[in-house]
């Protein structure tokens, strides 16, 4: 008798403070990104939507991105950033800067996440990709929190695309990720169109997976704020010139589209009516940037830049957009209305390539297989957008409302439409029926 009168004083405290706490909903988002800049930048829109959206909500960021401290993060919003892991090009882990091994590495990104999640106490946790996170290191603190009644409540985001549907299959199999989604994720959140790519059916995910799967339509980043095409002319000192934009997202691995380019733009017979903005990315390699430079000195009407937080103002500006088909890139183009030119990746996953080939069959780019890239080929696509000659169109498939969705499914239950604390549905079941009338409307004046 005793216990359960704890039991309904413990669910009064959570019910009172969860009243309380309307104005203070906590969340931690976290991506590991040891490759590129397109994990953080998507979880990034993510976060910076909801910090817009949703009043007094405190978010906290986790992540290993070596740019993190490079992006303007709005009030509200703060970060905890674990020690860098970075992928190569073949898939192999290693610390970036540390002088630990790979184990010893990810044992004090774990005790991080854990002692962070522990302090903070969110509500609510978005998990970018890796259900328990690089090389597993969210499955101790996951472990912990399930253990001592604190799991919030967990949400999964995928982008559309992983990679190949066979190896993607086994990948997650091995790791123990479907049984990981059923033990401890309350949604998959799938930040892209099932009729353009069905990746809980290609991925084969099991049944009880599938029920928890909701596909959020394709990320918008925010065009509020972006400069004007004046403004973009003027930084770049021209007046009326069209104008092709060339990015390689991180560039760790841009090099064949950028050299592709700058040989191509060296001799190009467009006319002078047109300016080239290439922006290389600050992970490509010191002498890869040195020799960019070095034939960027040889070309005419071109800007070089390495990085810029201005790049979406330069995309609504271009005529044209050369890339390759990371997730944001392609849906910033395509959220813009942009000629498309894609040279995608190919390995060590496949997923830029299918994504490529699905929306060039969607006709909505024109798409060179990174083994048929040369001058010539690029040169004719580069030139058949500039003289008009295809006209990409947003697909119908191509629904842009992630970003509505994420809040939507974050900010409601499938019963009660309410934010309901963990602790106090596990506490409800034990106590239903336990509390009076009296300590209902007791907490109700608070």
């Amino acid at each position: 008798m005793l216990a359960a009168t704890e039991d309904v004083v413990r669910l009064q405290s959570l019910l009172c403070k969860q009243h309380l706490k309307v104005a203070q909903m906590k969340v931690v988002i976290y991506t590991h990104d040891t490759f590129g800049l397109g994990n953080i930048r998507r979880m990034l829109s993510i976060a910076e939507y909801l910090n817009r959206s949703v009043e007094n909500m405190s978010l906290l960021l986790i992540s290993g991105s070596p740019m993190l401290h490079s992006f303007r993060l709005s009030e509200g919003i703060d970060y905890v950033k674990l020690p860098t892991i970075s992928r190569s090009i073949q898939g192999d882990y290693q610390p970036r800067f540390l002088g630990l091994n790979i184990t010893d590495t990810v044992k004090m990104r774990s005790n991080l996440i854990l002692s962070t999640v522990r302090d903070f106490k969110p509500d609510v946790i978005l998990i970018d990709k890796k259900p328990l996170g690089l090389k597993k290191e969210w499955a101790p603190v996951l472990q912990f929190l399930q253990q001592t009644n604190q799991l919030p409540r967990l949400f999964l985001v995928l982008r559309d695309i992983l990679d190949n549907a066979d190896v993607t299959h086994a990948y997650w199999q091995n790791k123990g990720y479907f049984e990981a989604i059923d033990r401890y994720y309350e949604q998959v959140l799938i930040v892209g169109c099932k009729a353009v790519y069905d990746a809980s059916q290609k991925y084969r995910f099991p049944l009880s997976c599938q029920k928890k799967v909701h596909y959020c339509g394709y990320l918008k980043s925010d065009q509020s704020d972006l400069k004007s095409k004046q403004w973009v002319r003027k930084k770049l000192e021209i007046q009326q010139e069209k104008i092709i934009l060339v990015t390689s997202g991180g560039g760790a691995d841009g090099e064949p589209v950028l050299n592709n380019f700058l040989a191509f733009w060296q001799n190009h017979t467009l006319g002078g009516n047109i300016h080239a903005v290439v922006v290389h990315g600050p992970e490509l390699t010191e002498s890869a940037q040195r020799t960019l430079i070095e034939r960027a000195k040889s070309c005419q009407q071109i800007t070089l830049l390495e990085f810029t937080p201005h790049l979406l103002s330069f995309m609504k500006a271009a005529d044209v957009v050369v890339c390759m088909a990371g997730y944001n890139t392609l849906c910033e183009a395509l959220s813009l209305e942009k000629r498309i030119v894609c040279i995608p990746r190919a390995q060590p996953v496949e997923e830029q390539l299918i994504r490529a080939k699905r929306f060039s069959e969607l006709q909505l780019l024109q798409f060179i297989h990174p083994d048929d890239l040369n001058v010539n080929k690029l040169s004719t696509a580069i030139s058949r957008l500039l003289n008009n000659q295809i006209n990409n169109t947003p697909s119908a498939v191509m629904q842009f409302s992630a970003l509505v969705e994420v809040k939507k499914q974050l900010m409601i239950t499938k019963n009660s439409g309410s934010i309901p604390n963990r602790n106090i549905l596990l506490l409800r079941k034990k106590t239903e029926g336990k509390l009076s009338q009296t300590q209902n409307n007791e907490c109700a004046s608070f």
